[in-house]
């Protein structure tokens, strides 16, 4: 009769054997169909290896926004540096939302409020926060150059990250077909995006 321990897990690393699983379970059916004795299945491992690192579903599945607001940041970050002749909006921009449509199902988690309380989890707060340094920063870089009104950054931040979300997550749900059936839609409807939060955030 095989059981789980009939797939060897070489230990190195279990947490981040089980926040793979996680993801991967997460991708196959959202985090209703996730839990504890699936994620030590999927890994490989005892049902009760899980609960070395995390004390319930909950604190799995921040360890799993966790990982993926760290993803998103250093996607951002490299986006960043591969494209330093664009618009740095523009990059972070194609960034985002290419790494939500890449990664649907965790993004929606990292975002959906429902499962974790981030301010309860120290860990997953501090990436967060991460991800929203690199918009920070973009920011104040465009402010000191004079490219960029003399407002509240964190406030401007909010701003590109609600326009980058939004449309984020209206690609993600389908709401968008007038742009996703053209080859370019969304590309284009991103330039488009980003020239329309440029030209309200230059100085007058």
């Amino acid at each position: 009769m095989t059981t789980s321990r009939s797939k060897p897990y070489h230990h190195g690393d279990l947490r981040r054997a089980l926040i793979a699983a996680g993801i991967g379970l997460l991708t196959e059916g959202g985090a209703a169909a996730l839990d504890l004795r699936k994620v030590a299945r999927k890994a490989g491992v005892s049902h009760a290896a899980p609960y070395r690192h995390f004390e319930d579903k909950r604190a799995l599945l921040a360890a799993i926004a966790e990982e993926g607001f760290l993803r998103l940041t250093g996607h951002l970050e490299n986006a960043l540096k591969e494209n330093e002749t664009a618009s740095p909006l523009l990059s972070l921009a194609q960034a985002y939302v290419s790494f939500a449509l890449a990664e649907p199902a965790l993004m929606r988690e990292m975002f959906s409020g429902l499962s974790i309380d981030r301010l309860s989890y120290d860990a997953l707060h501090a990436a967060s926060k991460s991800a929203f340094n690199v918009l920070l920063e973009v920011i104040q870089d465009e402010q000191a150059a004079g490219r960029f009104v003399q407002d509240d950054p964190q406030k401007l931040v909010l701003v590109m990250w609600s326009l980058f979300h939004g449309l984020t997550m209206l690609l993600l749900e389908n709401q968008m077909p007038m742009v996703t059936v053209e080859p370019d839609g969304v590309n284009v409807i991103i330039q488009e995006s980003v020239t329309r939060l440029l030209d309200g955030l230059r100085p007058r």
